[in-house]
């Protein structure tokens, strides 16, 4: 290995290049003679991966690593390794070289942090930045041969902390400028504070009256300069082209664009810490949301230390974004400080119009009240019930409204600064005692406590006694009103030098949310529970203004659902005070008649009035009426009188349902489904919108037509309510006649709506029927042109869908030979009679096959007129009841070949060795052997000769023919006697008790009567108990004749009851007897006895044992002879 090798070995690409430098002409040598100590250096330098540096000898030849050379840049690498370090730097040699001179004399290290060293590494002078240390390094001699250099470059941390800083200074100042022109002077001088990123700045905000960008600040540049126009104007639009400065394409195309040369001769301007200056800038519009046009643009010069890579970008973009914010934020402002101050002033003016208008109410509510009054008083000529009903209401919502002119009235006193308190000394517990006591009888019948609780005071205060009025019957008022269960407090206490009021009720309570603002003029509360809707939110407001005219205050306490605490503090005032009560205060004022009676009248309102009738309560129905009901109408409204009137005008045509809220209005819509629902808008609890919605979110009332009723008039407000799903919008006041009419009409509506439902639901059964239907079912116009086919009969012939059925005719759907006979008899015996069926074919339209149907076609006709409006038909595909019949056919064929193979070819031989045997039984020489053999061959015979008679019967019974009997006279019981006779042959060991009684004559056939006692009893002594009495009796009943056969033994079970009587069904009592039955004799009995036209039974169990009931008929019934 060479000494280049050895020494300058590994350190990746650098070291390549290193090793292939020619180091002899270098000021440095061969690497042969270089002393250990550079060796040992530039093998550290080689062997690490954190940038490090040598520089060596008087011309300081450099050495560097892998991890250095990002630093050199695209210009400096590789020549750098080698060279002399004043060759590569010249731009910073000014920095370096002297402390590197001093260090070769004096041997001091240097460090440094983030300095600034301006590099042109990359084909400009670039804005750098650097931590270092610089160490000298000792050669053999002692002296300073070198220097050893560990260095990090934080360019990208000290630029990002600074832009960084930038950001977070643009936001912290900005945020909280009131106007625009303030938030734009801010955001530049931000910006002027940052000429390392942004060497100058131009602000535009875009005025869209004029269409003009205009410049709003400026950093840099001197405003209305040629680089700084003051306005600019703006394309009409997104297609119009514009390449001016400054704004460029960005005032046509909404994006960013770049400058990459500066107007001007040079290109360039002279702006900025670098004596360059800058030569392109950035132009970036700042978005307003909901508008095509930017609020404006923000022009920022580029550094030309700095490459305009990702993070400039990304600077650039948060620079525009921070403007965009602030500029939004202070317009934000801006329309807020606009909106209170119009608010206010139109605060004002609603407070100067209520006033006006309320001086103008007062003189026709005066002509109003008067005459109202004076009719409810007077002697000499009475109103009659009706009338003085109508009149009472008329007063009650007169004072209504005269207090609500009178409030408004002091409102604008007090927004005028002309309401004044006129305070004397007044015995106050006297007068707030009187006050609240005038509401005990309206809340006692409300179902409430009222608890008065004012003892006198030690002095009178001074207070102006009308606005006390006011201040205390509100607060009761509005008690009253929000308390459902429970009772109102009212207490007066002396508390130091002050009076205090509380007025306590246990009602719904105010959200702390809304306290803030409970005494608020206008202000309601949204979604409180109150007695009712009604209410102008003035009331509180008018308590607190009044308490302040008095020097005091008024504050609220609340807990939702448990209630609320008003108190009113007043000052005493101290020359009262010092003075006696008795001589000091006025009497304890009355309250006054029409300031009282008009909160008792509208309190009153809020509960039933007398008179009123009673609402329908949710799980009870309705009183049945005598007369003529049009229809089941709905009323829902707070107002008990408007309940009342409305019920009026509406009773004596329909029946009538009354509720006081929408949610009342739900539940009679639960219990009993109304015809219609009228709903007031304005109502707690559920308000009529609400009842609205819930009735069409609900399937079951989404069809309810609902008439909505308000105050509130206009286009938009009928708008409303009929896209919410109002069929009828009507404004109070409205008439008589007017609601009557729109009721009707509604309720006309309404059923002719449910008959249209109820004549489509129908018609969606008849089209299930129709397409569930395996049947054919097609209609035809008059024309014969097929209309219809269902999916059924599609299959049965071959279409493919209701387009191939369209365009088929009838003559289509039959077979060419069948046309004439469908032309010349089906078609004219349809027009005659309307209907023609029975069995014909049909034609399959994609094999052509017959597919056979039992065919019924009819007439349509229009129920109105008789007119011919078509032709139908309902076809049955008959193919698979043919092959069943052809095969029954067939197979009745093949068992009546079989009856006749076993009558006859069976019997015969039969017959011939039953003759041999009976003749051999004849002779006299026979052994005992043989006769006893012979008496076996004859029982076996006649065993086979019965079991080919069950075969016959039970064939010819199930081909349909039944069991043939041929009824003759004879006595019934001589003929059991006789059966019973040949059974005990076969079991002689077996006794057998026969038992009859009465009259046995009747018709009947003796061998099937013999077939039935046999069968019976055989099947008693084989499977009763062995050597039990088997028991038979015959007696007669009415027109029967009664046979039973009882055994004991082990009972039938319960599952073999139902097909005990079946064919080929055995007794599972004993395997071993299997073989001896086939399962016919109980199918037999049963046959022969249905052929007699009787019927046979059986009951069975442990106790009692098995007993057959066989029940026939002295005579034949009608049509009787066989079992079908």
């Amino acid at each position: 290995m060479g000494a280049v090798d050895e020494v300058l070995r590994g350190g990746g690409a650098c070291g390549a290049l290193l090793r292939q430098v020619d180091w002899a002409q270098t000021p440095l040598g061969p690497v042969e003679t270089w002393p250990q100590s550079l060796r040992t250096a530039v093998g550290i330098v080689l062997a690490s991966d954190y940038p490090l540096y040598v520089a060596w000898g008087p011309e300081f030849v450099q050495f560097y690593n892998d991890a250095y050379r990002p630093i050199c840049g695209r210009t400096k690498h590789p020549a750098a390794l080698g060279q002399a370090a004043p060759v590569t730097w010249p731009e910073v040699w000014h920095m370096l070289g002297p402390g590197w001179e001093r260090m070769r004399r004096t041997g001091e290290a240097i460090f440094v942090n983030d300095l600034m060293m301006p590099l042109d590494r990359n084909g400009f002078v670039e804005e750098c930045y650097f931590t270092y240390s610089h160490s000298p390094v000792r050669d053999e001699s002692g002296d300073v041969a070198g220097i050893f250099a560990a260095l990090k470059e934080t360019t990208g941390q000290v630029v990002g902390t600074r832009r960084l800083d930038t950001l977070r200074e643009l936001g912290a100042s900005t945020s909280d400028r009131a106007t625009t022109e303030d938030a734009c002077r801010e955001a530049l001088r931000v910006i002027a504070a940052a000429p390392l990123d942004v060497p100058f700045a131009l602000l535009y905000l875009v005025d869209d009256a004029t269409g003009t960008a205009r410049l709003a600040g400026t950093s840099g540049l001197t405003a209305g300069d040629a680089l700084a126009p003051e306005t600019l104007p703006l394309p009409d639009g997104p297609g119009e082209a514009g390449a001016d400065w400054p704004l460029g394409a960005a005032a046509s195309t909404g994006a960013t664009f770049l400058w990459e040369r500066l107007p001007g001769e040079t290109g360039t301007v002279a702006v900025g810490p670098w004596p360059e200056g800058t030569a392109s800038a950035c132009v970036q519009p700042l978005p307003r949301v909901g508008h095509a046009r930017p609020a404006g643009f923000l022009v920022t010069g580029l550094s030309r230390r700095l490459a305009l890579d990702e993070k400039y970008r990304g600077f650039l973009e948060l620079l525009a974004r921070g403007v965009t914010t602030a500029i939004s934020q202070a317009r934000a402002r801006e329309e807020d400080r606009r909106r209170a101050e119009a608010l206010a002033a139109l605060d004002r003016a609603k407070t100067d119009f209520f006033s006006n208008v309320s001086h103008e109410f007062r003189t026709p509510l005066a002509l109003m009240l008067g005459p109202v009054e004076d009719g409810l008083q007077d002697p000499l000529e009475p109103l009659g019930p009706r009338q003085l009903e109508r009149q009472r209401t008329v007063h009650r919502n007169g004072l209504r409204l005269l207090k609500l002119v009178n409030t408004l009235l002091e409102f604008s006193r007090i927004e005028a600064g002309r309401l004044h308190a006129t305070a004397v000394p007044t015995d106050l517990a006297a007068l707030t005692r009187g006050l609240a006591s005038g509401f005990r009888s309206t809340v006692e019948r409300a179902g409430l406590t009222l608890d008065v609780d004012c003892p006198p005071l030690p002095h009178p205060v001074k207070v102006d006694p009308e606005q006390w009025e006011k201040i205390v019957l509100n607060l009761i008022s509005n008690a009253f009103k929000f308390t459902h269960q429970g009772g109102i407090r009212v207490s007066l206490r002396w508390r130091g030098t002050q009076v205090v009021l509380r007025v306590v009720d246990t009602g719904t309570g105010i959200p702390p949310e809304e306290l803030p603002r409970i005494f608020d003029r206008f202000h309601r509360v949204q979604g409180a529970q109150g007695r009712s809707y009604e209410g102008s939110g003035i009331g509180l407001a008018l308590v607190r203004e009044l308490a302040r005219l008095h020097g005091g205050d008024v504050q609220a306490e609340s807990h939702p659902g448990q209630g609320s605490t008003f108190t009113v503090t007043l000052p005493a005032d101290a020359a009262s005070m010092a003075a006696p009560t008795e001589n000091t205060s006025t009497p304890a004022r009355v309250p006054t008649g029409a300031t009282l009676d008009a909160f008792l009248e509208e309190a009153s309102g809020w509960s039933e009035p007398a008179g009123m009738p009673a609402m329908l309560a949710v799980d009870a129905s309705p009183a049945p009426l005598t007369r003529t009901v049009g229809g089941h109408v709905l009323f829902a409204d707070d107002n008990a009188d408007m309940r009342a009137y409305v019920h009026s005008l509406l009773s004596e045509r329909f029946e009538v349902t009354l509720a006081a809220n929408g949610l009342e209005a739900l539940e009679v819509c639960r219990a009993r489904m109304p015809d219609l629902v009228i709903s007031d808008v304005m109502m707690p609890e559920l308000d009529g919108f609400g009842l609205l919605r819930r009735l069409r979110e609900d399937p079951a009332t989404v069809h309810v037509p609902v008439i909505l009723l308000s105050a509130r008039a206009g286009e938009e407000a009928t708008v409303e309510g009929l896209r919410m799903g109002a069929t009828a919008y009507l404004v109070k006041p409205f008439s008589a006649r007017e609601l009557l009419a729109r009721v009707e009409g509604n309720l006309a509506a309404a059923r002719a709506r449910r008959e249209q439902r109820q004549a489509e639901r129908e018609r969606e059964k008849l089209i299930a029927v129709v397409e569930q239907s395996s049947d054919l079912i097609g209609i035809g116009g008059p024309d014969g042109r097929a209309l219809f086919i269902n999916e059924a009969g599609q299959r049965m012939l071959g279409l493919e869908g209701p387009e191939a059925v369209r365009s088929t005719h009838l003559f289509d759907y039959f077979l060419t030979e069948d046309r004439p006979y469908v032309r010349d008899v089906i078609l004219p015996r349809l027009r005659e009679h309307g209907r023609w069926d029975g069995e014909f074919r049909l034609r399959n339209f994609r094999t052509g096959a017959a597919v056979p149907v039992h065919y019924n076609f009819f007439m349509l006709r229009d129920a109105a007129t008789g007119e011919d409006i078509g032709i139908a038909t309902v076809s049955r595909d008959i193919t698979e009841r043919h092959r069943r019949e052809a095969e029954a056919r067939e197979q009745r064929e093949f068992e009546q070949q079989l009856i006749g193979i076993v009558s006859h070819d069976l019997r015969n031989p039969l017959n011939a060795i039953l003759l041999s045997a009976n003749a051999l039984l004849q002779r006299d020489d026979l052994g005992d052997r043989a006769t006893k053999n012979t008496g076996r061959i004859i029982s076996s015979a006649e065993r086979a000769n019965r079991l080919i008679r069950d075969l016959l019967d039970v064939t010819q019974a199930r081909l349909g023919g039944g069991l043939p009997v041929h009824r003759r006279r004879m006595d019934f019981h001589e003929a059991t006697r006789r059966a019973l006779e040949e059974v005990q042959v076969a079991f002689p060991e077996r006794q057998v008790v026969l038992d009859q009684q009465g009259d046995g004559l009747g018709s009947w056939d003796e061998e099937r009567l013999g077939q039935v006692v046999q069968n019976l009893v055989t099947n008693a002594l084989r499977y009763g108990e062995p050597g039990a009495t088997v028991r038979v009796s015959t007696r007669e009943a009415g027109d029967d004749l009664v046979l039973e056969v009882h055994n004991r033994g082990r009972p039938i079970p319960p599952e073999m009851l139902p097909t005990l009587f079946q064919a080929m069904r055995r007794g599972h009592h004993d395997e071993s007897r299997s073989s001896r039955s086939v399962g016919l004799g109980l199918y037999i009995v049963q046959q022969v006895a249905r052929a007699h036209g009787g019927h046979v039974s059986v009951a069975s169990s442990e106790e009692a044992g098995t007993t057959f009931t066989v029940h026939l008929p002295r005579e034949a019934p009608p049509a009787y002879d066989t079992v079908s």
